[in-house]
């Protein structure tokens, strides 16, 4: 689950934690307010234990308790 980590998405500035999470979206909580995005067609950054983790979108398009991160 990647509720409660900071992320980021490849080729945007869009940044910050996430909110919520649901099968098809993040809800990213940015200084310019909650931003829900569509993991499918994104990259993202999950920064946990002071490292970097690149993730597709494609491979987190699953209901949260369906992946382990």
């Amino acid at each position: 689950m990647l509720i409660g980590k900071d992320v980021s998405i490849k080729d945007t500035d869009v940044k910050g934690r996430v909110v919520d999470e649901t099968k098809n979206t993040l809800v990213i909580d940015t200084d310019k307010g909650l931003k829900r995005i569509i993991k499918d067609k994104n990259r993202f950054v999950v920064y946990a234990n002071e490292k970097e983790i690149k993730i597709r979108g494609e491979e987190i398009n699953l209901r949260p308790w369906e992946y382990a991160i």
